[in-house]
């Protein structure tokens, strides 16, 4: 940005240089004299001295709207072949004769006028037209005094230094607008979409906006007919009308460039600068000159204080395209001093500074809003690659927390399995192994081969049902209708050796997932009552059904047994066994003699299924 900071004080102080150095001014002498609107001769009489060029016939005539002739003189020496005559302006429209012969005639003489101010012409005299010795120029002018009527600066001589002059001044007048125009187009239409599609971005759409207003004035320079307008007077209008708006509208940008809000300066400055737009278009004729100096006087006094404050702000602690920006304001300032000066005729250079700066101050904003805007995009990119790059680091860092997570669950789940597997070993076998062992303790002769061979069997049916539900290493892995598989053909062929039909039936099992501790006790009732039937109840036929319902799991095993004694009986060790189990599954055991036979039946409702 210090490159662009060095470029941009080149440019200011390079900006208001004109082109060419100043050509001399006419050589002989300038007469002028009115006459009325419709004049196509100059009048006999009235003529009086004009000293030099630029005229500007207010002075002289003040309050004069109409027609004045000028009449010039010079004496060309030989030779004729290589002569032109070179004319920077007129005010606003007019006709030029060399020697009585009509060089060049404007489209509207009377209202409304062709609008010739800012337009440089060339023409090459050809040897026929002029002679050696005195030669005579007629230039008939219509102007109004309100609007610096008059004739402009006016050469004769050298064909090829005055093309040079007039390319000059052409580039100065007219190419500079009309590269200005478009390039204030295209920034306006291209800053007006940034900030529809950006509405927080304020400062964009307050140079769009400025852009826009300052349209006519920029118009102005270029336009050589009354279109649209009938009057002269309405051309004024408008172009004094939007200078201060424009000036609103740059303020307004200059605020919001620099992160600053003034609601009561702001309604203040809108208020003066709205009565100032008011007061050109309300205006009298008489007074329209008044009401625009002072309009321009407070339009510049009003972008001089803004640009002052600009160059404080910036350079007090402002962002580098801020003070950039700053600068090039400066040169504005500068080029709308002069011209101002020119304007009033204190000074007789009225070269258009403002246009040259201008230009250069709309691309230097251009180029400041676009910078920051491609600055923001980088950051909004590198954002989002920051913000890839943490989320990528934060989902590693979440995949290792998983990774350890799930480590843990594992360890907890086969800690909790070898624990279930100790609780499922202590209760079943453990407490069997006991039992035995005392039995065999208290009289080791005393114990039948067939009760000790009972004994081994069940310890065995045990063990199997724990390894069997142990093989489910984690809860819901295994079905109960799965579970259930390894049991039912075991006793299926347990009671096959007895010639006892055992039937089984199950009913949505596939759909029933336990813990394991769950499942080992709900299989640990259903052998312990099979093995009681196979061992009490002399049954030819037994009935195993194991439902799933919404309600609940319902476990019954019927027998056409002897069934239950009917002397109740102290409950056995299997009896407390089963019990004991059916309380940790939040079940009923319910043991009732049929007419025939026995119904053990276990049911377990599920309290997140009623």
């Amino acid at each position: 940005m210090s490159i662009a900071l060095r470029l941009c004080a080149w440019l200011i102080l390079l900006a208001p240089m004109p082109a060419l150095a100043a050509l001399p001014g006419w050589a002989g002498s300038i007469e002028a004299a009115r006459a009325d609107w419709n004049s196509t001769a100059p009048p006999e009489h009235g003529w009086v001295e004009v000293g030099s060029l630029p005229d500007d016939w207010s002075e002289r005539w003040p309050g004069y709207d109409g027609v004045v002739w000028y009449r010039l003189h010079w004496n060309q020496q030989a030779p004729l072949d290589a002569i032109a005559l070179y004319l920077e302006y007129l005010t606003f429209a007019g006709e030029i004769r060399v020697n009585g012969a009509l060089l060049a005639r404007d489209d509207q003489l009377v209202e409304p006028l062709s609008r010739m101010w800012n337009v440089p012409r060339y023409w090459r005299l050809p040897p026929p037209l002029i002679q050696a010795g005195e030669n005579e120029v007629l230039v008939r002018v219509s102007g109004f005094a309100q609007y610096t009527p008059g004739l402009g600066p006016m050469r004769v001589g050298d064909a090829e230094t005055l093309w040079q002059t007039f390319e000059s001044e052409q580039w100065l007048r007219r190419g500079i607008n009309q590269v200005a125009l478009a390039v204030s187009l295209t920034i306006g239409f291209f800053f007006l979409v940034v900030w529809l599609m950006r509405r927080e971005e304020v400062a964009y759409g307050w140079y769009a906006v400025g852009r826009f207003v300052w349209l006519p004035v920029a118009w102005n320079t270029l336009a050589t007919s009354p279109w649209p307008f009938d009057s002269t007077e309405a051309w004024q209008n408008l172009t004094a009308l939007v200078v201060p708006l424009s000036i609103g509208c740059w303020s307004m940008f200059v605020l919001r460039f620099c992160d600053r809000r003034w609601p009561k300066r702001e309604v203040v400055l809108w208020s003066l600068l709205v009565l100032a737009a008011i007061w050109i278009v309300l205006a009298p004729h008489d007074g329209k000159l008044a009401a625009r100096n002072l309009a321009n006087a407070l339009s510049f006094v009003v972008v001089l204080a803004v640009d002052v404050a600009f160059l404080w702000f910036a350079f007090r602690g402002g962002r580098p395209d801020q003070k950039f920006l700053a600068l090039t304001s400066a040169s504005i300032i500068v080029a709308g001093v002069h011209d101002i000066l020119g304007v009033a005729g204190v000074i007789e250079d009225t070269t258009n500074w403002g246009t040259m700066t201008g230009l250069i101050g709309m691309i230097s904003a251009a180029f400041v809003l676009a910078w920051n805007f491609v600055d923001k995009q980088r950051r909004i990119e590198g954002f989002n690659v920051e913000l890839k790059r943490e989320v990528a680091q934060a989902q590693e860092e979440l995949a290792a927390t998983l990774n350890r997570q799930h480590e843990l669950e594992v360890m907890h789940a086969r800690l909790g399995e070898r624990v279930s597997l100790a609780h499922d070993l202590h209760d079943g076998l453990g407490g069997m192994l006991i039992g035995n062992i005392a039995a065999l303790e208290q009289g080791p002769e005393q114990v039948p081969s067939r009760k000790m061979l009972d004994a081994l069997r069940e310890l065995r049916d045990d063990l199997r049902l724990i390894i069997d539900t142990a093989a489910a290493q984690h809860y819901g892995e295994t079905s109960l209708g799965e579970l259930l598989a390894p049991l039912r053909h075991r006793m299926t062929r347990l009671f096959e050796a007895y010639d006892i039909d055992l039937r089984w039936q199950a009913d949505h099992l596939d759909e029933v997932y336990l813990t394991n501790t769950q499942s080992l006790d709900l299989l640990r009732i259903a052998q312990e009552a099979l093995t009681n039937v196979l061992k009490h109840a002399n049954a030819r036929r037994v009935e195993v059904e194991l439902r799933n319902t919404p309600q609940a799991l319902t476990l019954e095993i019927r027998d056409d047994g002897e069934g239950m004694p009917t002397t109740p009986l102290e409950p056995g060790t299997g009896m407390r066994s089963m019990q004991a189990r059916a309380r940790r599954l939040a079940a009923t055991l319910s043991i009732a003699s049929l007419d025939q036979g026995s119904l053990v039946r276990l049911h377990r409702p599920w309290p997140d299924r009623a």
